[in-house]
């Protein structure tokens, strides 16, 4: 066999080798790398959706059981005891041993910082008003952003329309929209739910 036959790499071939060797882990580090984010990015979404439709099932069932009790407020006259702002919803309800003692209570559910908080005490339901509700609080949600309230009903006899506010009212809405956005996203809003209050008017 000749010399020729025999002949190895050449010191230019074996560094153009390892030049070209270096740069396809270079590629694959820089792929995976991009793949561990995005695989992280993808259990965050997971985890912020699963929040929210628990949050949501919480809210649909609370609500729809409001109770449209009746109070007198300052001025002798009748008013559902709902107070519901862009911000925060106050409203009665019957909690069945949620999460120690069943009953009758006056909800609040606003946000403070970044939870999301439910605030509870235990009523017979006759003294009017929800300034003080905070016996009990229960963070229901973390990392929320955004929390939005709207109602849908006719208020003062006018046309039935979507409200920022339902207060001093002569009914329950008879639609609650409530927006949710997380903390730590780019501002986009989760898709929104829509309850109906299914308990009918109390006889007086």
């Amino acid at each position: 066999m000749s010399k020729r036959g025999q002949r190895g790499f050449t010191l230019i071939e074996l560094l153009v080798g390892l030049t070209l060797l270096g740069l396809v882990v270079v590629a694959l580090s820089g792929g995976l790398r991009i793949g561990l984010m995005g695989t992280d990015r993808v259990t965050t979404r997971a985890s912020q959706l699963d929040q929210l439709r628990g949050v949501q099932a919480f809210l649909r069932e609370r609500i729809a059981a409001a109770r449209p009790i009746r109070w007198t407020d300052d001025r002798g006259g009748s008013v559902i005891a709902f107070d519901g702002r862009a911000g925060r919803l106050a409203f009665v309800a019957d909690l069945p041993a949620y999460p120690d003692v069943g009953g009758l209570y006056k909800l609040v559910v606003e946000r403070e910082g970044t939870d999301l908080v439910l605030a509870r005490t235990l009523t017979e339901g006759r003294v009017p008003g929800f300034d003080g509700v905070s016996a009990t609080r229960d963070v229901i949600a973390r990392d929320i952003g955004v929390v939005r309230f709207s109602y849908f009903g006719r208020a003062d006899r006018g046309e039935p329309m979507w409200h920022d506010t339902w207060t001093a009212a002569q009914s329950l809405p008879d639609l609650v929209r409530i927006e949710l956005g997380a903390a730590r996203t780019d501002g986009a809003i989760w898709p929104a739910i829509v309850i109906a209050p299914r308990l009918g008017e109390q006889p007086r």
